[in-house]
């Protein structure tokens, strides 16, 4: 059946999907495309307000620090942000703002913005820069401010007025909230919705915010956060006498400096945690944690310090005091040497999906190799090796490990594709009787391979014919 005798209201729902960007915002940018396509789609595009909620406002004049050129023709752009707003119709808008104007181009454009869409309406507000001179806010009404705002990212600089103006008109609808500025800055442009908590030095989250980021983890009471994530270094000791009760997600990273964990060594206990990012080469540090229902993990490191990142990994592994054990997805963002694969292998028995990222494509398939395929060649291995295969067949034997999945972050060159099909096959053939089911092999920008165990003839394990 042809697209175009489908149902308009039909038609309508597909094209808001497929113009969803990843926040699950629809993306302007596609929906732009889609004017293109043919006079019908043209139509319901332009009267669907659905189409027009997320609002990129980058207005730029001649004193941007950043010194990113000035918008060239003003009235035209304000022109364009004017359809879009009344596209948009009077339905609740996502805001994504980079504002540095003086005030001569802040009055047009502000005033378009209260006419067209008043904060009212705003229920994302995500801002990079937000500074003008010689120009104030109209705002007189509390209806005027922030009502319906549930979502609030602040990433760089914004002016201390209209923060306060969110501050003081924001409601318990707010649930999300994204600060990378100082703890000072937030004390003293967000005392309502951050008021101070059992000292200066801490800050009590409201509790209708659940998902919370910030460059510190001074929090007073946190207990109703679920969803965590702190920006810059941090020591372990920081995470000490809080209650983590329903806390699913926290990312952060961890400081290099030792001790990053107290001396001794005191249990920080995450009873709900699901999903651990960690950043930085610490990874000891994560000796303290104690989470019984982990699903996802991940490694990360800060610069190019590949070696001492690998290093520290498996150190961390090896420690007796290393309970995280997650059952779903664990992923490490450097590459690993065969050695540290093995115990990384050995050490997480319940993982279901294994994500590998390699830079070189030999070293990759050395580890892979040693891993999952060289543990039978008992005759030509060293006592060290012996070690290792015996890890090895212990965890992929004994283990829940289901899919495989690589990451080559290499140049790609001809032939590739075949040789590590080749190489996938042949970690299949030497898995049998596994739970290794998949394995997936991904280049940027390249159709990734994906083989599983339908790819082998199950009578004499080898590759099927064409």
């Amino acid at each position: 059946m042809s697209i175009s005798v489908l149902p308009l209201e039909i038609l309508r729902l597909i094209l808001l999907e497929t113009v969803k960007a990843e926040n699950g915002r629809p993306s302007t940018t596609a929906s732009r495309y889609l004017l293109g396509v043919c006079f019908q789609w043209r139509n319901l595009v332009e009267t669907t307000s659905g189409f027009w909620t997320s609002i990129s406002i980058e207005f730029k004049g001649n004193r941007d620090p950043t010194y990113a050129p000035p918008t060239r023709n003003p009235n035209q752009y304000l022109a364009s942000l004017d359809v879009q707003l009344q596209r948009a119709k009077s339905q609740l808008i996502d805001i994504y703002a980079s504002i540095y104007v003086d005030g001569d181009l802040a009055g047009p454009l502000f005033s378009l913005i209260l006419r067209r869409a008043p904060f009212h309406r705003w229920r994302t507000l995500d801002i990079y820069d937000f500074y003008w001179d010689n120009y104030t806010l109209p705002i007189t009404r509390k209806d005027d401010g922030f009502v319906n705002l549930e979502y609030m990212k602040i990433r760089n600089y914004c002016k201390p007025e209209f923060l306060s103006l969110v501050d003081r008109t924001a409601t318990s609808k707010l649930t999300v909230f994204n600060w990378n500025l100082s703890f000072q800055k937030l004390r003293q442009t967000c005392p309502n919705i951050f008021p101070n908590g059992r000292s200066d030095a801490h800050l009590s989250p409201p509790p209708n915010v659940v998902n919370l980021t910030l460059p510190f983890p001074l929090l007073n009471n946190p207990s109703h956060i679920v969803h965590l994530k702190l920006t810059r270094p941090q020591y372990i000791k920081e995470f000490i006498n809080y209650d983590w009760t329903n806390l699913v997600s926290l990312d952060f990273t961890v400081t290099g400096s030792q001790p990053s964990f107290p001396t001794n060594r005191q249990i920080i206990s995450f009873p709900r945690l699901e999903t651990l990012a960690i950043r930085g080469i610490n990874y000891i540090a994560l000796s303290c944690f104690s989470a019984p229902w982990l699903r996802d993990l991940q490694f990360s490191k800060n610069y190019k310090r590949t070696g001492h990142a690998v290093t520290r990994l498996e150190e961390a592994l090896l420690c007796p005091s290393f309970t995280l054990s997650p059952s779903g997805v664990t992923e490490v963002l450097f590459p690993l040497d065969n050695r540290t694969l093995t115990t990384l292998v050995h050490a997480f028995p319940k993982t279901k999906t294994l994500k590998l990222l390699f830079h070189n494509d030999d070293n990759g398939w050395e580890a892979i190799r040693t891993v999952f395929c060289d543990w039978k060649n008992t005759t030509k291995i060293t006592v060290k090796t012996e070690i290792e295969a015996a890890s090895s067949r212990s965890m992929v034997f004994t283990g829940q490990l289901t899919c495989l999945d690589l990451h080559l972050n290499c140049d790609y060159k001809e032939g590739m594709r075949e040789i590590w099909r080749a190489r996938m096959m042949k970690v299949l053939e030497n898995t049998q009787c596994t739970s290794l089911n998949k394995i997936r092999c991904t280049w940027s920008g390249r159709q990734p391979i994906e083989l599983d165990r339908s790819d082998l003839d199950a009578d004499n394990g080898v590759p099927k014919t064409a």
